[in-house]
């Protein structure tokens, strides 16, 4: 048995003829550079407060990343998900997954969560999506004669992943990355197969016989109620809301600046904002 006392190990005989004593090594007082007091044991610090460059040496040891990015590597983006978007969208009878929590609407959420952290660049998955998942699906849901085949819930959960777009090429649209762009334009085509086959669709932002001022809006119905293509109206006023217009204005009035104007509205997807 031994008996341990501050500055000091005392050893007892062992019992019953045990022959191996333990010796504990008396703890330590040292005084560091700095004046502050610090008591060592065999396991290391036991208590005190270290000097301003112990605590730098610790705050470099631990870090302060902050980037999101883990520590270098890319940011987090469901690959799993991707993979399995490109498996369904590549197959000859394929499948676009828009019902909630499926893969398109994940990774559109994990997109715009990047973007709105300026992360996206950083993913080359995330811009994978964008240049190949992403164009696919929608160039299918929005155009393909397969359209008018299914049911309400399908094209209502388009709609949802409309919206869910158009979010995210508003918080792109600072950027100038001009596939999303292509893609806004096929969304705000009124003449594309989804607008085409829901253009009976009453708005929800403005309803039938509503009197909103024209100042809290950016669309309206138009005059003949038979195709109202509320969605339509509803995504246009959609993408207002969140602020695209005004950045579509700053961004026109800066091609303006650089003499660049006239090249850029060559595009299709300005020239349908416009």
């Amino acid at each position: 048995m031994t008996i341990a006392t501050r500055g000091q190990g005392v050893v007892v005989d062992p019992p019953d003829g045990q022959t191996s004593t333990q010796m504990c090594k008396p703890q330590q007082s040292v005084q560091p550079g700095n004046g502050s007091s610090i008591q060592l044991s065999e396991t290391g610090v036991l208590g005190g407060e270290p000097s301003s460059d112990q605590q730098q040496i610790n705050n470099e040891l631990i870090g302060d990343d902050n980037s999101g990015m883990g520590g270098g590597t890319e940011p987090d983006f469901p690959h799993t998900k991707l993979a399995l978007l490109d498996d369904k969208i590549s197959s000859p009878r394929w499948v676009v997954p828009v019902l909630p929590e499926q893969e398109l609407e994940v990774l559109l959420q994990a997109s715009i969560d990047l973007c709105r952290k300026g992360l996206d660049v950083h993913s080359e998955a995330c811009q994978r999506f964008f240049r190949e998942g992403l164009t696919i699906s929608f160039t299918k849901i929005l155009t393909d004669d397969a359209v008018n085949s299914w049911k309400f819930n399908i094209h209502h959960c388009i709609l949802q992943n409309c919206e869910r777009l158009v979010e995210l090429c508003v918080v792109k649209l600072n950027q100038d990355w001009f596939p999303l762009l292509d893609l806004l334009a096929m969304v705000f085509n009124p003449n594309n197969k989804f607008h085409t086959f829901n253009g009976s669709r009453p708005s929800e932002t403005v309803p039938s016989g509503s009197n909103i001022p024209d100042e809290e809006l950016y669309a309206r119905l138009p005059p003949d109620s038979r195709t109202p293509r509320g969605w339509l109206v509803d995504l246009i006023n959609r993408f207002g809301t969140l602020g695209g217009f005004q950045i579509l204005l700053e961004k026109i009035s800066e091609w303006k600046k650089s003499n660049s104007l006239s090249d850029i509205c060559t595009h299709s997807a300005i020239w349908t904002l416009l």
